[in-house]
């Protein structure tokens, strides 16, 4: 087995990282002698940063059960990035390859962590005790809780989805998507690129590009900051290839 986060790391010596598996299942190993060599087989989200990630957290998202068609659990991974014009949530999810329903119920949850997040507030806060708690503060202030995000990731679901309209709302017949602050904004589309005309995904077989599934998405204060976006069609390594963005942070 390939530890992938390692490698990531190595390749990028210079960025902060953070790692978290949604999906864990035992893959150890025992020696003649009852030796045991602990090992987990792991799907996760990893989150890079050219700056330090203050803080993260870890999501499983909603899953149904199935019967006859295999079905995981996806990962959603928050984390607070000290970036120069102040802290920012960056998130790193992977919806469901199963079906919409699946999606839109983890697209809800989602939501509801957003728009949740002055009331949910850091991993810690409030004012640490001298004996107790003085542990977990560290010495230090209690962490931000920065209002807006990113989100990216693999969502499996093409610009003219109904997973796509939950995140960024439905379309108005005369303005369009209408930035609300509920919900997010795709950077394609602000970076003045039609919806639809877009691919990130290869078909394996035939080597040719056959769809979208993976976005960028920025709440409604970071609309006016998004610059650019690309896709990297040249990229090997997957069958999805790199989104770029740029954003003014």
């Amino acid at each position: 087995m390939t530890d992938q986060v390692a490698d990531l790391a190595a390749l990028l010596p210079g960025y902060y990282w953070v790692y978290c598996p949604a999906f864990d299942m035992d893959a150890s190993e025992i020696a003649v002698d009852g030796t045991v060599t602990n090992r987990r087989r792991q799907f996760g989200n990893m989150l890079l940063a050219r700056w330090p990630i203050m803080w993260s957290r870890n999501y499983v998202l909603p899953k149904l059960a199935t019967v006859d068609t295999f079905n995981m659990d996806a990962p959603a991974l928050e984390g607070v990035i000290d970036a120069p014009a102040g802290p920012l949530r960056a998130w790193s999810i992977h919806l469901s390859a199963v079906s919409p329903r699946e999606r839109l119920m983890q697209i809800d949850y989602l939501l509801d962590l957003h728009n949740r997040a002055a009331t949910t507030g850091a991993p810690w806060t409030g004012e640490p005790m001298i004996r107790g708690d003085s542990l977990w503060a560290a010495g230090g202030d209690a962490p931000p809780m920065p209002l807006e995000a990113i989100w990216m990731g693999d969502f499996n679901a093409k610009p003219d989805s109904a997973e796509y309209a939950a995140v960024v709302g439905p379309e108005d017949q005369w303005y369009g998507h209408v930035h609300n602050t509920d919900r997010l904004a795709d950077s394609w589309t602000l970076a003045g690129h039609p919806r639809d005309e877009r691919f990130s995904r290869l078909d394996q077989d035939e080597g040719r590009a056959d769809g979208h599934l993976d976005y960028c998405f920025v709440s409604a204060g970071l609309a006016g900051r998004v610059r650019a976006s690309h896709i990297d069609m040249d990229a090997a390594g997957s069958d999805h290839q790199p989104v770029w963005t740029e954003i003014d942070l």
